[in-house]
């Protein structure tokens, strides 16, 4: 008895609070939380009765969380959902030809070797200078007048013109700019070889022959 008020009314409280923790192995729905509430309300102690602010705040602060468990739910679904169309999608990419930012690139028997260079301003005596694993110069393209993005191949023959085995090649663009020699940015096109599928924040990641592993971000161009 407390306060001429009999304890046994509670233990069905506490029957009922045990009944709910152990279904659905610890979760507790919102079926289950107001089933609780009318229990507590129905057995409170009449001297000490529980105001109604209290009791919508409860509702208030279980509706919160269960709305943003459902929330993450649903943004987990659908993060998961994009991630199987990019992997779905990045797997067409294999065996294809892209466009990224590099300064080597594969040379074959059959394409030779392919890129780009990012003229900043307009010059009249662009050149590409080839080089082997060596670090050995083997050829020099002169490609004359030139500005803006600005395609360029190499047939895989040195200036002597011998074919030089396939394999992967450095090269730079160079021009003249205000009378001073100038380094241009270049891009290369290389093969798919296969697409790594990231986890959280890491995204899409495509292996190029010759290359080694890009993020897909950085791929300019499809070809």
């Amino acid at each position: 008895m407390i306060n001429g008020v009999d304890n046994s009314a509670f233990s069905f409280l506490n029957a009922a609070t045990e009944e709910v923790k152990n279904e659905g192995q610890g979760n507790l729905l919102l079926e289950d939380f107001m089933a609780l509430m009318t229990t507590q309300l129905q057995n409170q102690d009449p001297l000490k009765p529980m105001e109604s602010g209290e009791f919508l705040g409860q509702i208030a602060s279980f509706a919160t969380v269960s709305g943003i468990d459902d929330l993450q739910n649903s943004f987990g679904s659908f993060a998961a959902s994009v991630q199987s169309e990019q992997a779905l999608q990045a797997s067409s990419l294999v065996g294809r030809s892209v466009l990224v930012p590099s300064s080597i690139g594969t040379m074959t028997a059959e394409d030779g070797m392919r890129g780009q260079i990012n003229v900043a301003e307009p010059v009249t005596d662009l050149k590409v200078q080839i080089y082997n694993e060596s670090g050995a110069s083997v050829r020099t393209i002169e490609m004359g007048s030139a500005s803006g993005y600005t395609n360029f191949a190499w047939d895989g023959f040195d200036d002597n013109q011998e074919a030089l085995p396939p394999g992967v090649y450095q090269f730079k663009a160079t021009g003249t700019i205000g009378g001073e020699n100038t380094q241009f940015g270049t891009a290369t096109v290389a093969k798919v070889e296969s697409v790594l599928v990231g986890s959280g924040n890491q995204g899409l990641t495509i292996n190029l022959a010759g290359i080694g592993s890009v993020p897909f971000k950085e791929v300019q161009e499809i070809i």
